[in-house]
């Protein structure tokens, strides 16, 4: 689909915004990239585990049967502080 078509078809906040983003460094750009393609594939359906999904799914499993959980003073610092 031709650039313009798109752009025609963009709502008037994304495409400000996709304007201001141009100007974003390259890892922000690459982020905010990341989470469109997040909410296009929600949008479209189902998604496709990758391996590190899955490691990532095993892992938090594990932790649960192992009862390996943060305790609440140190989750209420973490949103406090915004960092571990």
């Amino acid at each position: 689909m031709p650039l313009v078509v798109l752009l025609m078809s963009m709502t008037k906040m994304l495409k400000d915004l996709l304007e201001r983003a141009a100007h974003w460094p390259q890892e922000v750009q690459d982020e905010a990239a990341d989470s469109l393609q997040a909410i296009e594939q929600a949008y479209q359906g189902s998604y496709v585990l990758t391996a590190e999904d899955e490691k990532a799914l095993e892992k938090s499993a594990e932790d649960v049967r192992e009862r390996r959980f943060v305790s609440p003073k140190k989750l209420r610092t973490f949103f406090k502080t915004g960092r571990a």
